[in-house]
């Protein structure tokens, strides 16, 4: 019983001291990027971002895609040094095991084989391959080299014998090149800026000194619009005009964003519409698109987004984050009259069929793993009911093992369903066969849906190049996409954890505003890196966010937007109109925010750089939401922007507080604290199981009570409390001892 007792004790204290104070590791430095350096000859399969390639007698496939920088000029002598381990192993001796031939590895370059490499020893192997000019000329539409492996080892089927074939990572590609003027032409955009080459593709964003608003928006939407055609693939830094240097000006793609008149580079730069007096002689008030080749840098390009005036620059920049540039007279130049920001949908999308949509029948052939991907819409607010489905026209061989053979079906990476392929289904010139869509695996904007083959042949030793082996998917099979709505509410999103929700429920961006800070770059530069990151999530077909400065923020807007506000709390006007609803408000002139809802709360000096993140629902439309990204140094906003930017570390902010301190954030959630006869003051969803709160009475003038403030009381009332058991305890024990047993 005194074991009981003391663990009893130990218990209680320790469920007092537990803290809530979380730390994180982010990733994404605040430091300016630097841009890496791309012109190597040789270059790894890492580089390709491939593993180790494993492959299994008696045959198997391996294929990996790559793509080579458009301004390199390929010379001859090219190479391809392979680093093999090879296990090979029978049933024969020894010495006998050496003149085996166990098989062969085949390897093609875009369909053309360049080597046949016999493999008939074990242990590790290298080979050099010497590759033509002529086959590294890409034969795909998205213009990527193909390298296949193609393992065959007959011998397996014809005596007890295993093939395995471990292709290393360390192999490597030598490409000897020149560089050359990459193609400026604006119809092939994002290329040269994105080019999904064996390098990270980078680019820099030149923006005024003195941005106006719009030229600020313009900025926030050629990043969005990037980052959306390049899948979030590129480097993206900011610089002032001013801060433009000789080196950082040749180590990347520039794009210059913001009116003919506010940035003095251009008069630098040779351009098919030259600027004369600030303006774009015949440009009007069209936005103004132009690519010319870098003067810093001969493989670099100059992106010039721009217009007489805000609103054409505001265009030029809309007209690009779709990614389709229809050029002018000229093929790097192109001049915007309007933009219609709304998205066209095709009213007929409930059900039609794959034809409908513009693809075409698809036949899989051969052994192996084949996938097509379809699109559809999704329009914003909407999503689709419970009878949703996908109505799958197939027709098989004859010739496929079934048990290992069949189609699968895949909505946005949800695996939704699968066909098993039989004699029956070989037997019909057109099977139908419908697969369910769940909504929760529906998102709005644009969906992918998948359908892979997996086709294997009746024996394990057939020759994976016969013919035969297929599956037909037909043009007429039906998409019925029934849609509801899918209304947007801010209990979506219970604590900062579930950002980027709701600003990307829009894929356009359309219903975003950033609030930023007059003249803070760094206020600037955050909301263009959030900006990016939100349109390669949301993937809109056109983005359309706006910019306001915190000391111009207009009635009208307040209530149509979620909020996005970075910068320093006593430097922006707009922060006076909310700060008292702030989970952590500020006090006056100050930008360091009133930590004491804490679990403990710390003398800090307020010279120490620290970021505040804070989450609260719109007073001007409680359905829409405020975000701050705060701080009271540049390097305080920095961390706090990066915590959002991190999707790894994203999930520790729990609740609608958090301090961000370097490596360390300490969050909280101040609803738990707040007056509990006030329903709409209360935490809108559950508040997750790793946070530790205490139920918190209010007083009698209704003011919030902090936790801090309570702990003494806690404290002697747990005391007490330990005693009391103590004594109990003791007066028992001693009672039982003194009265006599009885039989």
């Amino acid at each position: 019983m005194k074991k009981s007792i003391l663990s009893l004790i130990i218990f209680s204290v320790c469920l007092l001291l537990l803290p809530n104070t979380i730390g994180s590791a982010r990733g994404i430095q605040a430091n300016p990027v630097v841009m890496p350096v791309a012109d190597e000859t040789s270059f790894t399969f890492v580089q390709l971002r491939e593993e180790e390639l494993r492959m299994f007698g008696p045959f198997a496939t391996e294929t990996l895609l790559f793509g080579l920088p458009a301004n390199w000029k390929l010379l001859e002598g090219a190479q391809l040094e392979l680093n093999m381990t090879v296990a090979i192993q029978n049933s024969t001796t020894q010495a006998e095991a050496g003149s085996i031939y166990g098989g062969t590895l085949t390897v093609t370059i875009n369909g053309i084989p360049v080597a046949v490499l016999p493999l008939n020893q074990s242990g590790a192997v290298t080979q050099v391959i010497s590759i033509p000019l002529d086959v590294l000329r890409p034969l795909r539409e998205d213009g990527r080299v193909e390298l296949a492996f193609l393992l065959s080892s007959s011998q397996a089927c014809l005596i007890d014998q295993k093939m395995d074939v471990v292709i290393h990572s360390s192999s490597r590609f030598t490409i000897p090149h020149e560089i050359v003027q990459p193609d400026t032409n604006l119809a092939n955009f994002p290329r040269p800026l994105y080019q999904d080459s064996i390098f990270v593709d980078s680019a820099r964003i030149v923006i005024p000194d003195q941005p106006t608003a719009a030229e600020l928006q313009a900025a926030v939407t050629v990043a969005a619009g990037l980052q959306a055609r390049s899948g979030n693939s590129m480097l993206i830094d900011v610089v002032s005009s001013s801060g433009l240097t000789p080196d950082n000006s040749a180590d990347s793609h520039l794009i210059m964003v913001g009116n003919a008149g506010s940035l003095p580079a251009l008069y630098q730069l040779l351009l098919p519409l030259g600027v004369n007096e600030g303006q774009f002689a015949s440009a009007g008030e069209s936005g103004v698109l132009q690519m010319i080749s870098s003067p810093w840098s001969p493989d670099r390009v100059v992106l010039v987004v721009s217009g007489n005036n805000d609103q054409a620059t505001i265009k030029a920049a809309q007209a690009l984050s779709t990614g389709v540039i229809r050029p002018n007279n000229v093929s790097n130049l192109a001049l915007i009259d309007d933009v219609n920001d709304r998205v066209y949908i095709n009213e007929s999308s409930v059900d039609q069929t794959l034809g409908g949509l513009g693809y075409e029948s698809a036949t899989f052939e051969g052994r192996g793993e084949n996938t097509e991907t379809y699109q559809f819409y999704i329009p914003t607010g909407q999503t689709v009911t419970a009878e949703a489905y996908f109505e799958v026209s197939i027709s098989n061989s004859m010739l496929l093992n079934y048990s290992r053979s069949g189609l699968f079906i895949v909505l946005n990476d949800k695996p939704i369903g699968s066909i098993r392929l039989s004699d029956d289904t070989a037997n019909k010139p057109n099977n139908r066969v419908r697969i369910a869509v769940p909504p929760s695996a529906v998102r709005p904007g644009l969906n992918f849906l998948d359908v892979t083959a997996v086709l294997e042949p009746l024996e394990e030793c057939a020759d994976p190049n016969q013919a035969g082996l297929f599956v037909t998917l037909w043009s007429d099979s039906r998409l019925y996409l029934p849609l509801g709505p899918a209304p947007v509410n801010t209990i979506d999103v219970p604590d900062l954890g579930g950002y980027p929700i709701p600003f990307v429920q829009v894929p356009e961006l359309s219903q975003i505003a950033f609030v930023l800070q007059r003249d803070n770059f760094d206020s600037w530069r955050y909301a263009i890196q959030l900006a990016a990151d939100l349109g390669a999530t949301s993937d809109g077909v056109i983005f359309t966010p706006t910019v306001f400065y915190a000391d111009d923020v207009p009635e009208a807007a307040r209530s149509i937007y979620n909020l996005l506000v970075i910068g320093f709390p006593s430097k922006m006007k707009f922060m006076n109109e909310i700060n008292d609803r702030l989970p952590a408000p500020f006090p006056a002139d100050s930008d360091t925010a009133q930590e004491s809802e804490l679990q403990v709360v710390y003398q800090i000096d307020p010279q120490m750089p620290a970021g505040y993140l804070e989450l609260l629902p719109s007073p001007w439309n409680p359905e829409n939401l405020i975000i701050t990204v705060l701080g009271n140094s540049p390097l305080g906003v920095s961390w706090a922007a990066d915590a959002l930017l991190d999707e790894s570390a994203r999930p520790k902010l729990i609740g609608n507080f958090a301090v961000v301190t370097d490596e360390q954030v300490i969050s909280i959630d101040t609803r738990l604290f707040a007056n509990e006869n006030d329903p709409a003051s209360l935490p809108a969803a559950v508040i997750p199981s790793d946070v530790i709160a205490t139920d918190v009475a209010s007083t009698p003038t209704g003011t919030r009570t902090s936790a801090s403030a309570l702990l003494p009381i806690a404290l002697v009332v747990t005391v007490f409390l330990i005693f009391v058991v103590i004594g109990i305890a003791l007066y028992t024990n001693r009672k039982s001892k003194l009265t006599p047993n009885k039989k």
